[in-house]
């Protein structure tokens, strides 16, 4: 037997989810397409739930939930605004690497490397790309408190990030990700995290100044949009003579 789909006045949505999930879902469709770009106040309440066929209810427990996450931003007095990329959003939500003091700091980031290269089945896999696709591969290294800290080595989708340079990277003013943002509007929205142990090997020992067989923490970092489509695959490289791993949440997350 068929399940029928409840229907909205504005849609159908999945039998037995709750409404206020389709809104939510309508609401993050709308900022992916750009109706409503990052920086920017959405429509009122009363907009909102006509356009939806919601009840005013309704519409605030999606917004709500998209608040909590950082895909909106309430502002007293001045309305709900689109979540948008910024140095501090960086260092709360998605930076974990804090000294032994357990003081966050903006890292140190200087400007490794750059190449075009193909994806491999680990990679194809993360990103959600053929084997073989175009992929950017960058590198950076940073530092704490003007110590070399830990390498990033970043895999991009080449045709979702067309036009990106080595000079572009080199010449950049922001984080990463609000480059992605402002540059080729994508968000990050959130970000899943893996974390073991392993051994620097001579290329590694030689960035990080350490020893060869020295332990350190990889850390391996997907990174996904609105839609949670992956966008990034990063491994960290974490030497911890000096600093500690802190979790953090959401794009929208504070400390």
């Amino acid at each position: 037997m068929v399940v029928p789909k409840k229907k909205s006045a504005n849609g159908w949505s999945l039998p037995g989810s709750p409404l206020y999930r389709e809104v939510r879902r309508q609401i993050v469709n709308a900022i992916d397409a750009l109706e409503w770009r990052p920086g920017e106040v959405i429509p009122s309440e009363k907009i909102l739930c006509e356009r939806f066929g919601v009840s005013m209810g309704t519409l605030r427990k999606a917004v709500d939930e998209l608040v909590v996450t950082g895909v909106l931003v309430r502002k007293q007095g001045l309305g709900t605004f689109v979540g948008q990329h910024s140095q501090n959003r960086y260092l709360f939500s998605f930076f974990h690497l804090v000294g032994r003091d357990g003081q966050k700091e903006y890292p140190g980031v200087v400007f490794r490397a750059f190449a075009v290269t193909a994806a491999d089945n680990v990679t194809a896999q993360s990103l959600g790309v053929k084997v073989g696709a175009r992929l950017f591969c960058l590198s950076n290294v940073l530092s704490l408190q003007g110590k070399v800290t830990s390498m990033d080595e970043i895999y991009l989708p080449a045709l979702q990030f067309r036009g990106l340079t080595e000079q572009r990277l080199r010449d950049r003013r922001t984080t990463l990700y609000q480059m992605y943002q402002d540059e080729f509007r994508i968000t990050v929205a959130r970000t899943s995290e893996r974390i073991r142990g392993c051994a620097a090997n001579r290329s590694l020992a030689r960035v990080l100044q350490t020893d060869i067989g020295a332990p350190l923490l990889e850390i391996i970092r997907v990174a996904y949009t609105f839609q949670d489509r992956p966008i990034e695959l990063r491994y960290s490289y974490v030497k911890t003579e000096k600093c500690e791993y802190q979790t953090g949440t959401y794009f929208g997350s504070r400390t």
